[in-house]
């Protein structure tokens, strides 16, 4: 398949954006959803699209309120 580069590398605020929409539909499973994306891109040869979505697997890790005991 062939690779297609995205126009522009996506902003730090684009990534936030990306996230919050993964972070509202999908709730604590979020991160999950963005290492499928990360996946399903890597699988088809987009190695720039599987990376703008492991960033944003990343940064949910990065924002993603700690476990609690109870």
């Amino acid at each position: 398949m062939t690779q297609i580069a995205p126009s522009a590398a996506p902003t730090s605020s684009e990534i936030q954006a990306m996230a919050g929409v993964l972070a509202r539909r999908y709730g604590p499973r979020a991160g999950e959803v963005a290492r499928n994306f990360v996946l399903e891109h890597e699988v088809i040869g987009d190695r720039a699209r599987a990376a703008v979505w492991d960033e944003v697997r990343a940064h949910l890790e990065r924002t993603a309120a700690p476990p609690t005991l109870s």
